[in-house]
């Protein structure tokens, strides 16, 4: 089997994806850690495909969309050292087939444009995709299948250490829902704030970027731990794909084959 290894560095993880043609064979997600050197992204990859009965002869091309600048040229050097191939990087210059209608086009992260890219193939036009990371960001896909632009709020997770962080005797909170948003303790009391009112942050931006964009579909992606339990409590999402990202970046990368051929 010879697959595209798909590679999206966020802020707090790192995910990889292993594709045959539209389908994930294998999905890794790892911390990201901008102390880590070559030589350890080296071994942790390896490690991982080697567990999982994968090596590297299986990887035919690999593409990198990476929002950590200081992480990209040892994630490239990662991937020349492992795969023998030069990995496509997702930013400017790279043509994604999606028009991006913003004031700056550079400024896009290249997670956002494959959010988009992805979301637009499953579920068409105008889609919103919700990632929850460390930020929230809500990217829109217009009625004509153009990136409009995006809402970016604070992460769920971010919010509640901000909490535990100012008021010490609070301490961390599980993001569960409680029984019922009248919480009589204090720590139900922070989880109904926490999960109920992050929802209603959710709902309301979902509802504001629809008076703008047209009855769009709504998509979650993302890798934080909660994020199952925080969407079991909405209706407004119609879909969890946690892949999203990484199924946008093999589209992009298998763009730019189409188009060398």
């Amino acid at each position: 089997m010879h697959g595209i290894l798909a590679i999206d560095v966020s802020n707090t993880h790192t995910a990889l994806a292993l594709w045959s043609g539209e389908r994930a064979v294998q999905h890794w997600v790892v911390s990201t850690d901008t102390a880590r050197t070559l030589d350890e992204h080296v071994v942790l990859v390896s490690r991982l495909m080697a567990r999982d009965g994968h090596d590297p002869d299986d990887v035919r091309g690999c593409v990198i969309g990476c929002v950590v600048p200081e992480l990209l040229a040892t994630v490239e050097a990662t991937c020349r050292r492992l795969f023998a191939a030069s990995p496509l990087v997702v930013g400017p210059g790279v043509a994604s087939g999606l028009a991006i209608l913003t004031e700056n086009p550079r400024e896009v992260g290249a997670d956002r444009i494959a959010n988009a890219v992805a979301a637009r193939a499953l579920f068409g036009a105008p889609v919103l995709v919700l990632d929850f990371g460390t930020a929230l960001t809500v990217d829109v896909v217009s009625a004509a299948g153009a990136y409009v632009g995006a809402i970016i709020a604070p992460g769920i997770e971010v919010a509640a250490e901000g909490l535990a962080r100012r008021a010490a005797r609070l301490g961390r909170i599980d993001l569960v829902a409680p029984p019922r948003a009248i919480a009589d303790n204090t720590v139900q009391g922070l989880q109904s704030g926490l999960v109920f009112g992050y929802l209603g942050l959710v709902e309301g931006l979902v509802a504001r970027a629809r008076d703008e964009v047209g009855p769009a579909r709504v998509v979650a992606t993302g890798e934080a731990a909660c994020l199952a339990e925080v969407l079991a409590h909405t209706f407004v999402v119609e879909a969890y794909e946690p892949l999203l990202t990484l199924d946008g970046l093999r589209q992009i990368y298998q763009l730019q084959r189409e188009r060398v051929r």
